[in-house]
């Protein structure tokens, strides 16, 4: 026979050798998951007293594991003599002096949000695994749990944008049929103070001027701050797009020029030590898993985030399953399973307008649209 010799591609005789190194590929920054995003959801907020929280707040024990609705309650304040935020008083005679009260009575209003939780799964297959083992250098056991934790993560992070966009995880909408929604009009803003998506342009970028504006108007409209060290702060995610924009500013980088943010004991935060800059009240991170407007590629809408914006139901957390049907043991299954959901916190009264005390989504122009 005739030997065949030389390093051509496809020789048979051409030893391959597997490096041990096994590369994944990545993803973005997973800004939800990082750790201090999440609290065990406590409930009876002082009314005039702003409480630390976190962005996401977690039920886990949901009554015994027994129900897939999750509802949580939420007490209006009695407004009577008392007017929104212009300073206007109006005093009802049966609130002071000799005015008789009978038949008078203001009542109390109670707004609910519900949440669900469906199963979250996907599974990974490959034929004969010892002989798989034999072609590389690695455990494709081994390996399949790995990419399906992976898959599982990445699939949560998505989740919880699914429901500040939409109302709930898209699990949840596709296996319950529930409808999707956008925030209440309050928590749709535009740069600039713009309508709409379709109109925004060039000139209406993140800026200092619009990080201020963020800061006033989560003040001013309630917005539940996330709190740490004695500090009352807010959360923006922008695109990375967003935040070039946001270096191309003027006032913004001579605003860094002359202060920039040197507190070290931020650092020790975990909530806040991610993020890429602070500014106004603000910690901005770029996080590219924001999504486009759907009236304009380069339309990004932002997400500013205070305390208890979303709401997370857990039933079961993320477990690996094995395939039980195996082929003689010609074929290896293995999948994640979990049952949860998120939501967005509308709390919705039974007349009257939908509250969502969490945050914004903060539709900002870039000219860059991919």
């Amino acid at each position: 026979m005739t030997w065949v010799t030389g390093l051509t591609h496809g020789n048979n005789l051409v030893r391959i050798s597997w490096s041990s190194k096994l590369h994944r590929q990545t993803q973005s920054r997973m800004a939800l998951n990082a750790k201090g995003m999440v609290r065990a959801d406590v409930g009876d907020e002082p009314t005039f007293e702003r409480r630390a929280g976190a962005p996401i707040v977690s039920q886990e024990k949901l009554n015994g594991k027994r129900a897939q609705e999750v509802r949580l309650g939420l007490a209006l304040q009695l407004t009577r003599n008392r007017t929104a935020t212009t300073g206007v008083r109006s005093i009802n005679a049966y609130t002071h002096s000799t005015g008789n009260m009978i038949d008078q009575e203001e009542q109390p209003g109670l707004s609910n949000t519900k949440g669900y939780v469906e199963q979250m799964k996907h599974a990974a297959s490959f034929d004969v695994p010892e002989i798989q083992d034999l072609r590389s250098e690695f455990k494709m056991t081994v390996r399949s749990g790995d990419l399906l934790a992976d898959w599982m993560a990445a699939e949560m992070e998505e989740s919880k944008l699914d429901a500040i966009y939409d109302g709930f995880s898209a699990h949840v909408v596709a296996g319950l049929s529930v409808s999707t929604s956008n925030p209440p009009v309050l928590n749709l803003q535009y740069a600039n103070r713009k309508p709409a998506d379709s109109d925004l342009n060039g000139s209406d970028r993140l800026t200092a001027a619009e990080l201020r504006r963020m800061a006033t108007w989560a003040s001013t409209t309630n917005i539940n701050p996330c709190s740490a060290m004695g500090e009352q702060n807010f959360l923006l995610l922008c695109h990375s797009f967003n935040y070039a924009d946001l270096w191309s500013d003027t006032a913004f980088t001579t605003a860094y020029e002359s202060a920039w943010q040197r507190a070290a004991d931020k650092n020790k935060n975990p909530m806040f030590s991610f993020a890429d800059c602070y500014f106004a009240g603000i910690y901005v991170y770029k996080y590219d898993r924001i999504r486009a407007s759907s009236a304009s590629a380069n339309v990004r809408r932002c997400i500013l985030l205070g305390a208890d914006a979303l709401g997370e139901g857990i039933t079961s957390r993320p477990k690996l399953v094995r395939r039980k049907e195996d082929r003689y043991g010609d074929l290896f299954g293995l999948a994640v399973k979990a049952i949860n959901g998120w939501f967005r916190l509308d709390f919705a009264p039974q007349s009257g307008t939908t509250i969502w005390q969490g945050g914004a989504i903060w539709a900002l122009y870039t000219e860059t649209a991919a």
